[in-house]
């Protein structure tokens, strides 16, 4: 049973394997040449249901024509021959028979009669004697020319016993009123045996002519079409042909787009790396170089101070205010270049550079900072590092200088491959003092902006009723 089942199913599967060959072979064409396919079978064939439509009608006519003339041949050469009694009866003796039978064989070349027949009212053959329709049949054709019509057939299709003569060659019969009634009763009906050699020729001629006039009307029509269609074809191709180059330039410049922007990023955030080396540069040079230089001069100003003979009181008077001047000034460049040289933030992760961030603040101002959140994976790039520290540092330190009061937050959070770092202060409105309080705060956002841009972050600040709120975004995948 298993043997079966791929003979049953092998035909199936073959003929959808050569459609399917087929659509593809024809989806492959263009398109003027799918249209001239498509459009030749609906036009042929719409133009050949309308040639055979024509010519049926023109058969049709031509058998109802030749009805006609069978019809009038039976009244012209037969009825004559028949005589009725005056009570109606009619008597078909021999002469009557051998002059009947005479007409046969008589009319044009295809067109002769071949036989004659003559049915009673009652459907009884009355001539030729001794036929094979000995007993009374009423068909539909008899039916209807005992009731005054004339029928046309062929004798291919049977509606009564033929002779073998009959039926050996194609003949057309024609059934008609033969003799009537004084109140037009049809007492005798007709049925006459036609060659239709002659009509079957007009009628092959009327085909081919139609046939012929259907395609030479459909060729020019269907020329002009395909004209048509290939021009739009053509025009269809072109666009799309530029529509392809425009797409690949798209594409090409999209690409180098692409490279460039990453050309861009990748220098922005070495520049940015750059920036955070310059500072710790700069803070070891004022290290090694003006905090060195200034605490010599202090330890010679603290030697001219010390009581001396040599030295009258406002001189010492004088150093010693000379002294308290370089004193601040070295601690102010140490507070700088402590700031600027950040040696702990080498290896630090995001979370500690943070934390060491609170903690300077601690330091420099003795208040504290919440740190709130983590960065929940372990950063540890250095360059990003120092710049989350001392935007976080920097933050803490304007808010704190502008508003003292405020309570001093700091949030971080990881979503989305972004890290997101927040410096907040609660309490009273920032209040700045001076336009140079101003424009040392617009500038120190200034400088904030560009060192998170520089390792492709941005950075956004809301002043609020009660307090300040500034946010630096920075996309991760980008810097790692």
């Amino acid at each position: 049973m298993t043997s079966d089942k791929p003979s049953q199913a092998g035909p199936y599967v073959s003929g959808s394997a050569a459609a399917g060959r087929f659509w593809t072979q024809l989806s492959s064409l263009s398109l003027s040449a799918q249209f001239l396919i498509a459009a030749s079978l609906i036009v042929f064939g719409l133009m050949a249901g309308v040639g055979m439509f024509a010519a049926a009608q023109v058969e049709k006519a031509a058998l109802n024509a030749a009805g006609t003339a069978g019809a009038v041949r039976m009244q012209t050469l037969i009825a004559p021959l028949i005589e009725s009694t005056p009570n109606g009866d009619i008597h078909f003796d021999d002469a009557l028979q051998k002059k009947v039978a005479a007409l046969i064989g008589q009319g044009p070349p295809g067109q002769k009669i071949r036989n004659l027949k003559i049915w009673s009212s009652d459907g009884r053959q009355l001539f030729p004697a001794g036929s094979v329709n000995d007993e009374p049949v009423l068909f539909e054709q008899l039916a209807e020319a005992l009731s005054g019509e004339t029928v046309v057939s062929r004798t291919s299709v049977a509606k009564h016993e033929y002779s073998e003569e009959e039926t050996s060659e194609p003949l057309l019969e024609v059934y008609a009123p033969l003799v009537r009634s004084a109140d037009g009763t049809v007492l005798l009906a007709g049925e006459i045996y036609e060659e239709s050699y002659t009509l079957e020729a007009q009628i092959a001629e009327t085909r081919r002519t139609s046939m012929i006039g259907v395609f030479l009307l459909s060729v020019p029509m269907l020329s002009l079409l395909y004209l048509v269609v290939r021009r739009g074809a053509r025009l269809i191709e072109q666009q799309r042909r530029t529509l392809r180059e425009s797409l690949r330039n798209a594409i090409e410049l999209s690409v180098e787009n692409n490279r460039l922007r990453l050309m861009a990023d990748n220098a922005r955030v070495e520049a940015g790396k750059l920036n955070e080396r310059i500072l710790d540069q700069i803070g070891a040079d004022l290290h090694d170089g003006s905090v060195q230089l200034l605490t010599l001069v202090k330890l010679r100003l603290s030697d001219l101070v010390t009581p001396r003979p040599d030295i009258q009181p406002p001189v010492r008077d004088a150093l010693n205010k000379v002294l308290d001047l370089v004193s601040n000034v070295l601690e102010e460049i140490r507070n700088l270049s402590a700031g600027l040289v950040l040696p702990e933030l080498e290896h630090a992760s995001v979370d500690e550079a943070l934390q060491l961030a609170v903690k300077r603040f601690l330091e420099i101002t003795g208040r504290e900072a919440a740190l709130s959140g983590s960065s929940v994976v372990d950063l540890r790039i250095p360059d990003l590092s120092i710049c989350l520290y001392r935007f976080v540092l920097e933050g803490l330190m304007n808010s704190y200088r502008h508003a003292t009061n405020n309570t001093h937050l700091v949030r971080c959070s990881f979503k989305a491959g972004r890290l997101f770092v927040a410096v907040v202060d609660i309490g009273e409105r920032p209040v700045m003092p001076s336009k140079r309080e101003v424009q040392r705060a617009r500038l120190g956002k200034v400088s904030q902006k560009r060192r998170i841009r520089s390792f492709g972050g941005r950075m956004r600040y809301f002043p609020r009723r009660n307090g300040s709120f500034a946010v630096a975004v920075l996309p991760i995948e980008a810097n790692t």
